[in-house]
């Protein structure tokens, strides 16, 4: 199964990355569309299909930009102090990670997108097998975006806003700040996603068999733990059933992501052991598993042989 779908996926590798970003691109916009779909404009079918078309062709960072740039679109014909804030701290994100981490800035996309399903436990877990410590970053960032775009819905209902006014200015930055950074329960959040990452991250580096996989269950065991003590101690909006259900997924997918990404055989594995001049090199080695279609023969009268 494995052989074959990479196959496939080598095969077609270009076409289906380019309808991964235009389904991901129509996602995230119609998501936006229907939070604070104020403009008639960004909010049109044939516009959404426009941006995803052009999502297509540009790198992966590109839909977390346009995501930003239509945010930032509707709230500027609302209030131009809403729009003001959360431009700058778009293009703030942008220049200090987006820019640095272009592949892993896409983590931020799929956290916003998986926290309101409550499956954002697939986020550490599976962006912890393919990058480094540095998308930690990605996953605080989507879970800030999170709760800082829950709350335009509410502040561009409020006459407060409407004005350009020093009052009106603190009331935007109080309400974001309150419900953002202030907020023990994203905070909360974020610290138990960055631990289940950094155990993943640990483990699946390590000289032990089947380590992907160690590691992923791990996580998991890690995830489910410290939301049921954020649950008990700092009474989070959390459904334990819900919860639990969602990181059993969670992990199944990862484990089935780090077997397509990589399959080794461990009963074939060896310890090599040589030096040079200066160091000496413990070395081991673990042979990939590689498939092959069989071929079979089959001899016919005449001395010829058939290959099918």
């Amino acid at each position: 199964m494995r052989q074959s779908f990479l196959k496939f996926y080598k095969s077609h590798e270009v076409a289906i990355i380019m309808l991964s970003r235009f389904i991901l691109m129509i996602i995230a916009l119609v998501s936006i569309n229907k939070a604070i779909g104020m403009s008639t404009t960004i909010s049109n079918i044939w516009t959404i299909l426009t941006l995803a078309v052009i999502a297509m062709f540009l790198r992966s960072s590109a839909i977390v930009t346009i995501s930003m740039f239509v945010i930032v679109y509707h709230l500027s014909g609302i209030s131009l102090i809403l729009a003001g804030i959360v431009a700058a701290v778009c293009i703030a994100t942008y220049v200090m990670y987006i820019r640095l981490f272009p592949r892993e800035s896409i983590v931020i996309l799929f956290t916003m997108l998986l926290l309101p399903i409550d499956a954002v436990y697939v986020v550490p877990l599976v962006s912890a097998l393919f990058f480094g410590v540095s998308a930690i970053v990605a996953i605080a960032c989507g879970c800030i975006f999170y709760y800082m775009f829950c709350q335009l819905p509410i502040m561009v209902g409020s006459n407060q806003i409407s004005g350009f006014s020093l009052d009106a200015l603190e009331i935007v930055v109080n309400n974001l700040l309150r419900n953002t950074f202030f907020n023990t329960e994203i905070l909360t959040i974020i610290t138990i996603l960055s631990v289940v990452f950094l155990m993943v991250y640990i483990i699946r580096l390590q000289a032990i068999d089947y380590a992907n996989y160690v590691a992923v269950c791990v996580g998991g065991v890690i995830s489910t733990l410290g939301f049921l003590i954020s649950q008990l101690l700092l009474h989070t909006r959390v459904s334990i059933t819900l919860m639990l259900l969602m990181t059993i997924v969670s992990v199944i997918i990862a484990s089935f992501i780090a077997f397509l990404s990589i399959v080794l055989d461990y009963s074939r594995a060896e310890h090599v052991q040589f030096e040079d001049e200066n160091n000496f090199y413990y070395v081991k080695v673990v042979p990939k598993i590689e498939l092959h279609e069989q071929t079979q023969t089959t001899q016919v009268f005449g001395g010829t042989e058939n290959h099918f």
